[in-house]
């Protein structure tokens, strides 16, 4: 865990003194902040027990991912607050937790972890997200149609609502509805040290991956169910990323 701690810390928040700067800015400025209003503060109290509900760990530090999660919401008012936050907080939070300056580390790493997705925030512009969304999905398109020419047939029709709601439902949150609680970690890891020109190439690489595992039973699915192709997909469980990763080169 140390050297993931390491690792990260590395990438999303800079070298060891700008760490230091960062910590005491944490110290003097955010921690401790409440200041959000009443409706931010009972969205992010609704939304924790969801967040892998199935996960101890998660619900027994359930308190001290709302204390981060709205001293967030206190520094950052234009953010503020949006359902998916939980996912990568809690993530990080699970690195490190029970390191020296495990608060300061956790909010700062979020903070550019928010940074690198909005472009993926739907409300932030309306315009970039837009062209986000186009950049990754004709090379998508190319791909699954070589790869899986029947299951291309099937998202075809829905192309612009499946790319649209892939952008929200995967992208925004690094897959961590996706991919299990054990494997996450692992999926971060390449996510974390991808140049953040190269982020849209890699999430479009994973879903790739993903939808050639996932190929035969969304066809199965599909041929019993075919008004519901679009909640298979987004709803589908991907184990083993290990395997998926090795298949992806930038």
């Amino acid at each position: 865990m140390e050297q993931r701690r390491d690792v990260w810390r590395r990438c999303l928040m800079g070298e060891p003194a700008s760490v230091e700067r960062k910590r005491d800015f944490f110290s003097l400025y955010v921690s401790g902040r409440r200041d959000v209003q009443d409706d931010i503060l009972k969205t992010i109290k609704a939304d924790l027990p969801r967040t892998f509900p199935n996960v101890n760990w998660v619900q027994e530090h359930a308190y001290d991912i709302e204390i981060l999660l709205v001293m967030y919401a206190a520094i950052h008012k234009g953010d503020s607050y949006l359902q998916g936050f939980n996912y990568h907080m809690t993530i990080l939070y699970n690195v490190f937790c029970g390191s020296e300056h495990a608060f300061a580390d956790t909010w700062w790493c979020f903070s550019k972890v928010i940074g690198l997705i909005r472009p993926l925030i739907p409300d932030f512009n309306i315009t970039w997200f837009h062209w986000s969304r186009q950049h990754w999905t004709n090379n998508l398109y190319t791909r699954i149609r070589k790869s899986r020419p029947q299951l291309h047939s099937i998202i075809e029709p829905h192309k612009e609502e499946f790319s649209a709601l892939v952008t929200c439902k995967w992208f925004m949150i690094w897959f961590a509805q996706t991919v299990p609680w054990d494997d996450i970690f692992e999926l971060w890891d390449i996510l974390i040290k991808t140049p953040p020109q190269h982020l849209l190439r890699m999430y479009m690489l994973i879903t790739h991956q993903i939808l050639i595992e996932v190929a035969p039973t969304i066809t199965y699915r599909w041929a019993h169910e075919p008004t519901n192709v679009l909640h298979a997909l987004l709803s589908v469980h991907v184990k083993g990323i290990q395997r998926m990763a090795a298949k992806i080169t930038l």
